[in-house]
């Protein structure tokens, strides 16, 4: 299973670089949240298959719609959102973008999250990380 799942270990990785960046550009510092995004994943994959990491990993992570309830919880979605676009190549939106496409049932909480950090401000200087 390792072998099998190299590439998302990779993937993820690179993303969680990505997220601490990105967390450290609009928050101005690093978070334990941030340190601990998507850490459980690497250690899924060592023993599980991709399609089941993914699953426990939405429903158990506060940073995803199902479980998200805090102020915390979005801004660390809005971070999650915004860094996807440096490593995903099958997530090229930003977090506004995000939001409009995917979830426009969200946009009371998460614009007035947007404008507090000065996200788009903040992050539209920079084309890679």
């Amino acid at each position: 299973m390792v072998f099998k799942n190299k590439k998302y270990i990779k993937y993820t990785w690179k993303h969680k670089i990505a997220f601490l960046k990105v967390e450290k550009i609009v928050l101005g510092k690093n978070t334990i949240r941030g340190y601990l995004h998507d850490t459980e994943k690497l250690f899924l994959y060592l023993f599980l298959p991709k399609k089941t990491v993914s699953r426990i990993h939405r429903s158990m992570s506060r940073h995803h719609v199902k479980r998200a309830r805090t102020e915390s919880d979005f801004t660390q979605m809005m971070i999650d959102w915004e860094c996807a676009r440096f490593t995903k190549a099958d997530k090229p939106l930003d977090a506004y973008e995000t939001l409009y496409k995917f979830y426009p049932q969200l946009q009371d909480k998460m614009i007035p999250l947007f404008q507090k950090y000065k996200i788009k401000e903040k992050m539209e200087s920079i084309s890679k990380l």
